[in-house]
C-alpha cells in the first residue's frame, strides 16, 4: 500500500513537472524591442519556403504586423476586420504582413486559409518563432505597427471586442492614422487578446 501512495506521488509529482515545463514554453518571452525603438532586420519565410526580410518593404509609409493563426477562432473572428484594414490602409501605402508562428500550422495550410478567407495581404510563417520570440508575442492576432523608419510605434489588439456590435475602441485603425499623420500614438499599447502562439 505504501509502495503504490509512493509511486502515485512520484507519479502526479512527474506529471506537475511536465505541465509547467510546457506551460513555461508556450509563454512568450519577454519582448527585446520596445514602443519607440526601432526593429531589426527580421527574416521571414514566404509560404513557398522562400526567404524575406523585415528591410525588403522599404518605402512604405508604415508597416503593419499582425500575427494570425488559421485555427483560432479569435484570430478567425477577425479575418475581415484584418482584410478590410489591409485594404483602406494598403491603398494609403501600408504593408500588412501577417505572421504565422504556430508550429501546428503548416504553409500549405495557411496558404489555403488565406485564400479561402480573403486574407489579401502578405502572410509568412516564423520558423522556430524567432521573430514571436523577439517581439514578445503571445496571442493571435496581437498588432505591431512601424513607422517607415522601423520604429515600433504600437503594439496590441486590432480593436477591444471579439463581437463586431461590441466595438468601442478601434485601436489599430487609430494608430494607423496617427503613424500616417506623422502624430504620436495616443494608446501606443493596449492588450492583445487571443488563442496563445504555439511555439516550437
Amino acid at each position: 500500500m505504501r509502495k503504490t501512495m509512493m509511486l502515485l506521488l512520484l507519479l502526479v509529482l512527474v506529471l506537475a513537472a511536465v505541465f509547467a515545463w510546457q506551460r513555461m514554453r508556450a509563454q512568450a518571452p519577454a519582448a527585446k524591442v520596445a514602443i519607440g525603438n526601432t526593429i531589426e532586420n527580421v527574416r521571414l519565410t514566404d509560404l513557398s519556403s522562400n526567404p524575406l526580410s523585415l528591410y525588403d518593404f522599404k518605402g512604405h509609409a508604415a508597416v503593419a504586423i499582425i500575427f494570425v493563426s488559421t485555427r483560432c477562432p479569435v484570430s478567425n473572428a477577425y479575418n475581415e476586420r484584418m482584410a478590410a484594414l489591409a485594404r483602406e490602409y494598403g491603398a494609403r501605402g501600408v504593408q500588412f504582413i501577417g505572421i504565422n508562428a504556430n508550429r501546428n500550422e503548416p504553409p500549405q495550410e495557411a496558404s489555403q486559409h488565406a485564400r479561402e478567407k480573403g486574407l489579401n495581404f502578405l502572410i509568412v510563417k516564423d520558423p522556430g518563432n524567432r521573430v514571436a520570440d523577439y517581439l514578445g508575442a503571445s496571442v493571435t492576432p496581437e498588432v505591431y505597427l512601424l513607422d517607415a523608419h522601423w520604429v515600433l510605434r504600437y503594439h496590441g489588439r486590432i480593436d477591444d471586442s471579439q463581437e463586431p456590435s461590441g466595438i468601442r475602441s478601434q485601436d489599430a485603425r487609430a494608430a494607423l492614422e496617427a503613424v500616417l499623420a506623422g502624430q504620436p500614438v495616443s494608446s501606443p499599447r493596449t492588450k492583445a487578446f487571443g488563442c496563445t502562439i504555439k511555439r516550437v
